[in-house]
């Protein structure tokens, strides 16, 4: 008899520590992350809108963060540089879409530390139909389909170019000289965090040259007609930084025939000349050692 008690109470034991080996060798299985919305998904991207002489870009990236830019036509229809920009963090829950910003040039429109809460009243992959606090309805256009890729290890370079200036052609020997001057970044497509640095190939400087100094007047002349000419250079382009061109955002356009003007322009937006060393460090003071 106490043989047997013997031998349940040590089947019993053992039965107890296997429990607590598989017990403890298994993981809890850890909560997958929330997909995101299919919203969420379509509000991702480029948009733009155009009212009363008025372009407004708004672009919303993945992790959360959007840039707004604001540029004007004059008067005359040529296009002005842009008045300025702002940042901050957006979040979709449902149709309501919020805007916290964090910097703002632009305060009448986006107003520094300010949150907008926004209605979607409609939305596909080419429109949004936003509803304004004030009841006010505005729709904003896909600047360009864009694919979805994930934001971790992830970065969207931007290439200053330096200034672009262009005599356009001229209809007529009795035609002004005009000049067309831009000053553009270059975005490129979001790539690894990791991967090779992409650089701008020498002739695309060439390329960009010819092809605007292809254009006429009426070209260049309003926002529309600047607008087409940005397409085609993003298309002129693309080749020469590995097809990973995105878009180009214009910051300044001037179109003069002043070349005081193009030269005040050109030191505007050029960069700075380095900086020479001088002292102990290297020795060099900007003069060619003598041998």
């Amino acid at each position: 008899m106490k043989k047997t008690l013997s031998i349940v109470l040590q089947i019993s034991l053992l039965a107890i520590i296997l429990a607590n080996i598989y017990g403890c060798g298994k993981k809890e299985e850890e909560p997958e992350a929330e997909p995101e919305s299919p919203v969420h998904e379509l509000l991702v991207g480029s948009w733009n809108r155009y009212s009363n002489r008025v372009y407004t870009l708004l672009i919303l990236r993945n992790n959360g963060s959007w840039t707004s830019d604001l540029r004007i036509e004059g008067g005359n229809s040529k296009i002005v540089e842009r008045k300025g920009n702002a940042t901050g963090t957006w979040d979709v829950d449902g149709n309501t879409l919020t805007f916290t910003v964090v910097d703002s040039q632009i305060e009448n429109i986006w107003g520094k530390g300010q949150t907008y809460i926004l209605e979607i009243v409609e939305i596909d992959k080419l429109k949004v139909v936003l509803r304004y606090p004030n009841a006010r309805l505005i729709t904003w256009k896909r600047s360009r389909i864009e694919k979805n890729t994930q934001t971790e290890g992830i970065l969207n370079p931007v290439l200053p170019m330096k200034p672009l200036v262009v005599n356009i052609n001229k209809l007529s020997s009795h035609d002004k000289d005009r000049y067309l001057c831009l000053a553009l970044d270059l975005h490129l497509d979001e790539i690894p965090a990791d991967a090779p640095p992409i650089k701008l190939h020498p002739r695309a400087w060439d390329a960009a040259i010819l092809y605007l100094s292809s254009l006429i007047y009426n070209d260049v002349k309003t926002f529309d007609e600047m607008k087409i000419v940005n397409e085609k250079l993003i298309n002129l382009l693309n080749p020469y930084l590995e097809g990973k061109l995105f878009s180009i955002e214009v910051n300044h356009v001037m179109i003069s025939s002043s070349m005081e003007k193009v030269e005040e322009f050109i030191i505007e937006h050029s960069p700075p000349p380095p900086l020479e060393t001088t002292g102990e460090e290297g020795e060099n003071t900007g003069e060619e050692e003598k041998k």
